[in-house]
């Protein structure tokens, strides 16, 4: 079988670490489709891969904590001041001068535009800002970008995994359904459900807030390892995330944790056009827990029917029916 890289000499654990760098690339691109992101998991699905990417990403990561520390750019701005002479600024305010009125109409154009990026059922995207910070977008996921302000963003639908460049100057905010989510740098969740608005973080710091009948709720501070979710009423009752779960669909898997089987389908559905659905609220409250590849629907219905007394069924609208036998 074919792979997206050629044979190099040296250890397996060299090979991993030489095509885990290629990947760290690859996936920092502007932006990269479903295929190169299924080829991704495909390779990522080795031990050794992960491994060897999850080290990668852990140094590339701290080296742009390192990189926004302010001691460090500013050693990085005298280093790279030139000192320019007296002639060379009167050539530099000439030619301001010249093509301002030109610059500021490119701007009233471009800035009056929005940048729109969004997935169909089945796919994913990842997206890389101008300042460095990445969005995750998930199956079914419209996000929207204005221009006036790169890091103010809308998520229209769906769900998307943000990784965000730190930048105290310019906070970065995702605006879903009326909810706010304030970030400086940080990495978190944002998905839009029919409860609501749910935000998970992984790192940083996230500060929630909305805006009900024309006032603005008090806002909610969230830390690693917390999500909540804000319904029409308000923010629910804040809950543990586990990181390893939220992020499991960025790896081509969905994981449960005792989770209600109602709910599950939810997930899986996301992923196919073909929507699944359960006749009976006996079953539906029921847990399931389990791995299961994303868009796999078939290996989900074989593993509930092998667990529950349940039997799918087609129907004439196309959706599989999950009956009690």
């Amino acid at each position: 079988m074919s792979t997206p890289f050629s044979e190099e000499p040296g250890s397996p654990s060299d090979r991993s670490e030489s095509e885990a760098a290629t990947w760290l690339v690859r996936l920092n691109a502007r932006t990269v489709d479903t295929t190169e992101l299924e080829a991704f998991f495909a390779w990522r699905r080795s031990p050794a891969n992960a491994a060897a990417y999850d080290r990668l990403e852990a140094q590339w990561r701290e080296s742009r904590r390192l990189a926004d520390d302010p001691d460090i750019q500013s050693a990085i701005r005298v280093a790279l001041e030139p000192g320019p002479t007296r002639s060379r600024r009167l050539i530099a305010i000439a030619l301001a001068a010249g093509i301002v009125s030109l610059l500021a109409t490119m701007a009233f154009l471009y800035l009056s535009r929005e940048a729109v990026f969004e997935t169909d059922i089945g796919e994913q995207r990842l997206v890389r800002l101008d300042d460095g910070s990445r969005i995750h977008l998930d199956t079914g996921t419209r996000v929207r970008i204005n221009n006036a302000n790169r890091r103010a963003l809308m998520l229209d639908r769906g769900r998307a995994l943000f990784d965000v460049a730190r930048d105290p100057s310019h906070p970065f905010t995702v605006t879903a359904d009326g909810t706010e989510i304030l970030a400086l740098g940080t990495r978190f969740e944002v998905e839009q459900t029919a409860l609501g608005v749910s935000v998970a973080l992984l790192e940083g710091h996230v500060r929630v807030q909305k805006e009900i009948s024309g006032a603005e709720i008090k806002a909610l501070d969230l830390y690693p390892g917390q999500s909540v979710t804000i319904g029409r009423t308000g923010p629910g009752e804040v809950r543990p995330a586990n990181p390893d779960i939220v992020t499991a669909w960025t790896e081509g898997r969905l994981e449960f944790n005792e989770t209600l089987l109602r709910e599950a389908i939810v997930q899986v559905n996301r992923y196919s056009r073909m929507k699944l659905r359960i006749s009976t609220n006996r079953w539906a409250n029921e847990r399931v827990t389990g791995s299961f590849a994303v868009g796999d629907t078939a290996a989900f219905v074989d593993a509930v029917t092998a667990l529950y007394p349940l039997v799918p069924i087609q129907r004439p609208d196309g959706t599989l029916e999950l009956k009690e036998r």
